[in-house]
């Protein structure tokens, strides 16, 4: 077929992983994320004629910018650059770019793959690099050992920073019973597909770690997980010191590890630079793109799905021509296993289904490295359908908030027009949440969390007269309701419930 000359191409895709062993150098973030633009400008074929062409370098937003200001310190204890983006850039030789600073949440690098192929078909760039870094072990591994750096930066020159954006990780009502965390919050959505499936506790967690065992042995095999040992499904599966629960229902091996030292870059160009570059041959293409957004965790129809979520699959399918059953392999955000069940079954996809649904390994075990983690997965996407036949198509699904915002790139190894912007779905609100709710209540969704001399449990539920949500804590002075949470099952239990600063659950009278 005929190609656009203005067609953008993802020309490169680079990572780097940096481990606490004998070839620990304690990099910051920016010397990791250099280190991935390098490794991304060679993958091209072409880095020196390429790199005065590239005037975009695009940043997502790390972790020490993408909390509220009290919580800085603890993240970015050695400092932060000002402009982590022009920072990258004065470690690069790419005279003529210019510096964005994403959002947060990690929709952001499939957002910006859309966006960026955007201006390159509207001939506003050239070329373009998206990268990403996160620095949290070295952060932790020098804390530990007692030592001191300075990560500070202030480099001059203008930056397009577009603010951190996370109101929507914030929910008063969770956040005044004590849930602000993702590991607070997600296993309550996780509950409610357990409910809707009617599993009983020991079998969905077999059922979370057959899924997360799937993602376990990509990552063993993958040279930059940060922690690839191998496991089976009943270690992953089974509780113990080293495998200690998080929140009912999730192990320590089933959630997102943060604590990573990891990089990754992509270079976009078009289709007539990759041809007079003579690297026509190493080209990906987007096919289709589409985004969609929820309301309030509480809002929502159901807690453990999202209309959203699945509304942008099957609107980035149908913009990309093709049906579900045409991919050959998916990247899967992973950060809690809902979020893999949701995007599965958009797609159709089942626990046994031989496709890839990763190629990283997944947050859990190739690593979590903040808002950036889908650049990885994109990255590996480009690696993997340049060694398919043609034609063959891959999906990276990027997720952000909780099940919150979504945005989901369907790529090929073969052309097509650049995908055209589809509106965003925007999931509507549904229910309403009270904050002092009557006595009679029954339990939606729950998590058990045990903690350092104590133990917790969060509930969502729903009052008996009209449906309405609430949420409330488990009575704390009442060790064997805490039990109750702990060991048997107490979804859909009708429950008396205590309005006030903290809204109080008890058991009925028996």
């Amino acid at each position: 077929m005929s190609i656009d000359p203005n067609t953008p191409v993802l020309l490169g895709a680079g990572q780097f992983t940096e481990r606490l062993d004998d070839n620990f150098e304690g990099l910051m973030p920016e010397d990791l994320a250099a280190r991935a633009c390098e490794a991304a400008l060679a993958d091209t074929g072409a880095a020196a004629s390429l790199s005065p062409l590239i005037d975009r370098l695009a940043c997502v937003r790390m972790f020490a910018h993408s909390v509220p200001d009290p919580i800085v310190p603890a993240i970015a204890p050695f400092g932060r650059s000002s402009s982590p983006p022009l920072s990258i850039l004065r470690r690069l030789a790419l005279p003529n770019a210019t510096a964005i600073y994403s959002r947060a949440c990690g929709d952001e690098p499939q957002r910006l793959v859309f966006e960026l192929g955007n201006a390159l078909a509207r001939g506003e760039i050239n070329g373009a690099i998206i990268c990403g870094a996160e620095a949290l072990a070295t952060s932790r591994q020098l804390q530990r050992q007692g030592l001191s750096t300075d990560w500070s930066d202030e480099p001059e020159g203008e930056t397009d920073d577009r603010g951190a954006c996370i109101d929507l990780l914030f929910d008063a009502e969770f956040n005044r019973h004590g849930a602000w965390n993702p590991v607070d919050i997600y296993p309550i959505q996780e509950q409610v597909r357990r409910s809707e499936l009617g599993l009983s506790k020991s079998a969905y967690r077999a059922r979370l770690a057959e899924l997360m065992a799937r993602f376990n042995s990509v990552a063993a095999a993958n040279p930059y997980a940060m922690f690839s040992e191998l496991m089976t499904a009943a270690e992953i599966g089974e509780e113990s010191s080293k495998n200690r629960l998080m929140g009912d229902p999730h192990l320590k091996s089933m959630v997102a590890k943060d604590g990573v030292n990891q990089a990754s870059a992509l270079v976009l160009t078009r289709w007539e630079t990759a041809q007079a570059l003579g690297v026509a041959d190493r080209a990906i293409f987007l096919h289709g793109h589409a985004t969609g957004s929820e309301p309030q965790v509480l809002n929502r129809n159901s807690l453990g799905q999202s209309e959203s979520m699945a509304a942008a699959y099957r609107s980035a399918l149908a913009g990309a021509g093709i049906e579900a059953e045409q991919i050959g392999a998916a990247d899967l955000y992973s950060c809690f296993p809902i979020a893999v069940w949701v995007a599965m079954d958009a797609l159709g996809m089942t626990l046994n289904d031989p496709r890839p649904l990763t190629l990283t390994g997944g947050l859990p075990f190739f690593g979590g490295p903040g808002n950036n983690y889908s650049t990885h997965g994109i990255a590996e996407m480009v690696h993997w359908l340049r060694a398919q036949p043609e034609p063959s198509y891959g999906v990276v699904g990027a997720n952000g908030g909780y099940l919150s915002k979504h945005a989901v790139g369907v790529y090929a190894n073969i052309p097509a027009e650049f995908p055209e912007a589809v509106p965003e779905f925007k999931a509507a609100e549904v229910v309403e949440v009270v904050s002092d709710p009557e006595p009679d209540g029954v339990i939606e969704s729950y998590t058990f969390q045990p903690q350092k001399g104590s133990a917790r449990a969060v509930v969502v539920g729903r009052q008996m007269s009209d449906g309405r949500r609430w949420v409330g804590v488990a009575d704390p002075e009442d060790a064997e309701l805490l039990v109750w949470f702990e060991k048997a099952d107490p979804l859909g239990e009708q429950i008396v419930v205590s309005a006030g600063e903290r809204n109080i659950v008890r058991r009925r009278a028996q």
